[in-house]
Protein backbone atom coordinates (compact mmCIF):
# COMPACT_ATOMS: atom_id res chain seq x y z
CA UNK A 1 0.00 0.00 0.00
CA UNK A 2 1.25 3.45 -0.89
CA UNK A 3 2.05 5.61 2.06
CA UNK A 4 -0.16 8.19 3.22
CA UNK A 5 1.27 11.84 2.26
CA UNK A 6 -0.89 13.41 4.96
CA UNK A 7 1.14 11.46 7.96
CA UNK A 8 2.68 13.75 10.14
CA UNK A 9 6.67 12.62 10.40
CA UNK A 10 8.26 12.54 13.72
CA UNK A 11 10.39 15.42 13.04
CA UNK A 12 8.27 18.03 11.09
CA UNK A 13 4.51 19.24 11.07
CA UNK A 14 2.51 20.32 8.32
CA UNK A 15 1.73 24.31 8.27
CA UNK A 16 -1.47 25.03 6.95
CA UNK A 17 -1.54 28.34 5.70
CA UNK A 18 -4.75 30.14 5.46
CA UNK A 19 -5.36 32.11 2.35
CA UNK A 20 -6.16 35.19 4.08
CA UNK A 21 -5.87 36.65 8.06
CA UNK A 22 -7.66 39.67 9.10
CA UNK A 23 -6.84 41.11 12.63
CA UNK A 24 -9.21 43.69 14.17
CA UNK A 25 -7.48 46.87 15.97
CA UNK A 26 -9.23 48.74 18.72
CA UNK A 27 -6.13 51.61 17.93
CA UNK A 28 -3.63 51.55 15.32
CA UNK A 29 -0.80 49.41 16.98
CA UNK A 30 -2.78 47.08 18.55
CA UNK A 31 -2.04 44.44 15.51
CA UNK A 32 1.49 44.80 15.98
CA UNK A 33 2.34 44.76 19.45
CA UNK A 34 -0.37 41.94 20.04
CA UNK A 35 0.28 39.51 17.06
CA UNK A 36 2.90 41.11 15.09
CA UNK A 37 5.39 38.64 14.81
CA UNK A 38 2.33 35.90 14.01
CA UNK A 39 1.42 38.68 11.22
CA UNK A 40 5.03 38.56 9.90
CA UNK A 41 5.38 34.67 10.11
CA UNK A 42 2.40 34.22 7.80
CA UNK A 43 3.05 36.59 5.32
CA UNK A 44 6.02 35.21 4.86
CA UNK A 45 4.24 31.97 4.25
CA UNK A 46 2.03 33.63 1.79
CA UNK A 47 -1.21 34.54 3.32
CA UNK A 48 -2.80 38.35 2.73
CA UNK A 49 -2.93 40.53 5.64
CA UNK A 50 -6.12 42.52 6.57
CA UNK A 51 -5.66 44.61 9.37
CA UNK A 52 -9.02 46.21 10.39
CA UNK A 53 -8.60 49.63 12.64
CA UNK A 54 -11.42 50.47 14.76
CA UNK A 55 -10.34 53.94 15.58
CA UNK A 56 -7.56 56.55 14.77
CA UNK A 57 -6.27 56.09 18.26
CA UNK A 58 -6.54 59.48 18.87
CA UNK A 59 -6.63 59.14 22.64
CA UNK A 60 -2.97 58.59 22.69
CA UNK A 61 -1.82 61.24 23.62
CA UNK A 62 -0.08 62.19 26.90
CA UNK A 63 -0.32 66.29 26.78
CA UNK A 64 -3.44 68.32 25.66
CA UNK A 65 -1.48 70.07 23.30
CA UNK A 66 -0.08 66.94 21.22
CA UNK A 67 -3.84 65.64 19.94
CA UNK A 68 -3.47 67.84 17.00
CA UNK A 69 -0.10 66.66 15.91
CA UNK A 70 -1.03 62.88 17.21
CA UNK A 71 -4.35 62.85 14.65
CA UNK A 72 -1.56 63.54 11.64
CA UNK A 73 0.83 61.65 13.19
CA UNK A 74 -1.63 58.41 13.39
CA UNK A 75 -2.33 58.39 9.81
CA UNK A 76 1.24 58.32 8.93
CA UNK A 77 1.92 55.38 10.64
CA UNK A 78 -1.18 53.46 9.22
CA UNK A 79 0.62 54.46 6.01
CA UNK A 80 3.73 53.14 7.10
CA UNK A 81 2.28 49.91 8.47
CA UNK A 82 0.85 49.14 5.00
CA UNK A 83 3.77 49.53 2.84
CA UNK A 84 5.88 47.75 5.52
CA UNK A 85 3.77 44.59 5.49
CA UNK A 86 2.44 45.11 2.04
CA UNK A 87 -1.09 44.45 3.80
CA UNK A 88 -4.98 46.02 2.70
CA UNK A 89 -5.63 48.82 5.83
CA UNK A 90 -9.21 49.04 6.66
CA UNK A 91 -9.33 51.96 8.47
CA UNK A 92 -13.65 52.08 10.44
CA UNK A 93 -12.49 55.72 11.85
CA UNK A 94 -15.20 55.21 15.03
CA UNK A 95 -14.97 58.17 17.11
CA UNK A 96 -16.05 55.90 19.89
CA UNK A 97 -16.62 51.79 20.16
CA UNK A 98 -20.55 52.11 21.85
CA UNK A 99 -22.10 48.42 20.79
CA UNK A 100 -24.50 49.67 18.13
CA UNK A 101 -26.56 47.64 15.03
CA UNK A 102 -24.74 49.67 12.51
CA UNK A 103 -20.95 48.71 13.34
CA UNK A 104 -22.61 44.97 13.79
CA UNK A 105 -23.94 45.41 10.51
CA UNK A 106 -20.75 46.87 9.09
CA UNK A 107 -18.87 44.76 10.75
CA UNK A 108 -20.56 41.48 9.81
CA UNK A 109 -20.73 42.56 6.16
CA UNK A 110 -16.91 43.94 6.07
CA UNK A 111 -16.50 39.59 7.15
CA UNK A 112 -19.02 38.91 4.06
CA UNK A 113 -17.11 41.30 1.42
CA UNK A 114 -13.66 39.87 2.46
CA UNK A 115 -13.53 36.11 3.66
CA UNK A 116 -11.21 35.90 5.87
CA UNK A 117 -10.44 31.81 6.61
CA UNK A 118 -8.83 33.46 10.04
CA UNK A 119 -9.94 36.39 12.48
CA UNK A 120 -8.00 37.72 14.96
CA UNK A 121 -9.55 39.84 17.58
CA UNK A 122 -9.49 40.90 21.20
CA UNK A 123 -10.84 39.16 24.02
CA UNK A 124 -14.31 40.48 25.47
CA UNK A 125 -12.84 40.75 29.01
CA UNK A 126 -10.08 43.10 27.92
CA UNK A 127 -9.65 45.51 30.42
CA UNK A 128 -9.71 48.46 27.68
CA UNK A 129 -13.18 49.15 26.89
CA UNK A 130 -12.24 50.29 22.79
CA UNK A 131 -10.60 46.35 23.05
CA UNK A 132 -13.31 45.08 25.02
CA UNK A 133 -16.28 46.52 22.84
CA UNK A 134 -14.64 45.98 19.47
CA UNK A 135 -14.21 42.05 20.63
CA UNK A 136 -17.98 42.29 21.40
CA UNK A 137 -19.30 43.30 18.05
CA UNK A 138 -16.97 41.30 16.28
CA UNK A 139 -18.26 38.19 18.05
CA UNK A 140 -21.67 39.12 17.03
CA UNK A 141 -20.75 39.90 13.44
CA UNK A 142 -19.06 36.71 13.34
CA UNK A 143 -21.80 34.80 14.93
CA UNK A 144 -24.50 36.15 11.97
CA UNK A 145 -22.12 35.69 9.34
CA UNK A 146 -21.60 32.01 10.30
CA UNK A 147 -25.18 31.13 11.45
CA UNK A 148 -27.76 33.28 9.49
CA UNK A 149 -28.57 35.94 6.63
CA UNK A 150 -29.07 39.31 9.12
CA UNK A 151 -28.02 42.47 7.83
CA UNK A 152 -28.06 41.31 3.84
CA UNK A 153 -26.72 37.56 4.31
CA UNK A 154 -28.75 36.09 1.37
CA UNK A 155 -25.90 34.09 -0.78
CA UNK A 156 -23.57 35.56 1.05
CA UNK A 157 -22.51 33.40 4.13
CA UNK A 158 -19.02 33.12 4.96
CA UNK A 159 -17.79 31.03 7.77
CA UNK A 160 -14.51 31.66 8.93
CA UNK A 161 -11.78 28.44 9.76
CA UNK A 162 -10.29 29.36 12.67
CA UNK A 163 -10.90 32.86 15.37
CA UNK A 164 -8.56 33.51 17.62
CA UNK A 165 -8.24 36.14 20.77
CA UNK A 166 -5.06 37.41 20.89
CA UNK A 167 -3.27 38.84 24.18
CA UNK A 168 -2.55 42.35 25.10
CA UNK A 169 -0.92 44.20 27.85
CA UNK A 170 -4.52 44.79 28.62
CA UNK A 171 -5.74 41.45 28.62
CA UNK A 172 -2.96 38.78 30.37
CA UNK A 173 -4.25 35.50 29.49
CA UNK A 174 -2.81 34.06 32.86
CA UNK A 175 -5.52 36.33 34.35
CA UNK A 176 -8.32 34.53 32.16
CA UNK A 177 -10.25 32.04 34.35
CA UNK A 178 -9.91 27.96 32.11
CA UNK A 179 -8.27 29.72 29.52
CA UNK A 180 -6.60 27.60 26.92
CA UNK A 181 -4.37 29.04 24.48
CA UNK A 182 -2.15 28.15 21.38
CA UNK A 183 1.44 29.82 20.96
CA UNK A 184 2.80 30.73 18.00
CA UNK A 185 6.84 30.42 17.71
CA UNK A 186 7.65 34.22 16.40
CA UNK A 187 11.32 33.27 17.32
CA UNK A 188 12.56 34.30 13.29
CA UNK A 189 9.90 37.37 13.33
CA UNK A 190 10.40 39.20 17.28
CA UNK A 191 12.93 41.40 16.17
CA UNK A 192 11.27 42.58 13.04
CA UNK A 193 8.30 42.90 15.17
CA UNK A 194 9.89 44.69 17.58
CA UNK A 195 12.01 46.92 14.72
CA UNK A 196 8.29 47.83 12.98
CA UNK A 197 6.86 49.28 16.57
CA UNK A 198 9.64 51.36 17.54
CA UNK A 199 10.27 52.99 14.08
CA UNK A 200 6.65 53.48 13.20
CA UNK A 201 4.73 54.33 15.78
CA UNK A 202 6.78 57.23 17.04
CA UNK A 203 3.50 58.90 18.21
CA UNK A 204 3.01 56.30 20.88
CA UNK A 205 6.34 56.26 22.43
CA UNK A 206 5.61 58.53 25.63
CA UNK A 207 2.16 56.96 26.55
CA UNK A 208 3.04 53.21 25.45
CA UNK A 209 7.03 53.60 26.76
CA UNK A 210 6.03 50.46 28.94
CA UNK A 211 4.24 48.31 26.45
CA UNK A 212 7.29 46.84 24.42
CA UNK A 213 8.68 45.64 27.70
CA UNK A 214 5.28 43.63 28.55
CA UNK A 215 5.63 42.45 24.53
CA UNK A 216 9.10 41.24 25.40
CA UNK A 217 8.56 39.64 28.43
CA UNK A 218 5.34 38.20 27.32
CA UNK A 219 7.03 36.67 23.96
CA UNK A 220 9.97 35.12 25.95
CA UNK A 221 7.30 33.43 28.49
CA UNK A 222 5.38 31.93 25.75
CA UNK A 223 8.27 31.34 23.72
CA UNK A 224 9.61 29.08 26.90
CA UNK A 225 6.06 26.76 26.73
CA UNK A 226 7.06 25.90 23.05
CA UNK A 227 11.07 25.27 23.47
CA UNK A 228 11.67 28.75 21.67
CA UNK A 229 12.76 31.87 22.12
CA UNK A 230 9.80 33.98 21.50
CA UNK A 231 6.19 33.47 21.18
CA UNK A 232 2.61 34.48 20.68
CA UNK A 233 -0.51 33.03 22.37
CA UNK A 234 -4.25 32.99 20.81
CA UNK A 235 -7.25 31.54 22.55
CA UNK A 236 -9.57 29.43 20.24
CA UNK A 237 -13.09 31.28 20.11
CA UNK A 238 -15.05 28.00 18.56
CA UNK A 239 -18.93 28.71 19.65
CA UNK A 240 -19.94 29.57 15.89
CA UNK A 241 -16.83 28.99 13.74
CA UNK A 242 -15.44 25.49 14.73
CA UNK A 243 -11.69 25.33 14.40
CA UNK A 244 -10.17 23.90 11.32
CA UNK A 245 -7.07 25.96 10.95
CA UNK A 246 -4.26 25.51 13.57
CA UNK A 247 -1.99 28.65 13.73
CA UNK A 248 1.51 27.42 14.94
Amino acid sequence: MEQNQYLICDTNIPIVVPKRIMVFAGHPDDEIISCGGTLLKYQELGSEIIIVVATSGLGGYAKNEQKDRILAQRKIELDAIQKILNCKIVGLSYTDLQITRNKVSQITNLIRDLRPNIILIPHFSDFHRVHRNLSLITREAIYHCSSGKAYGGHERSWKPHGVYYYESPSCKFQYIEGSVFIIVDIEHYWMKKKEIFSQVYTSQKEVLERVLDWAEDTAILRGNEIDSSYGESFIPETTYTPLKILLV
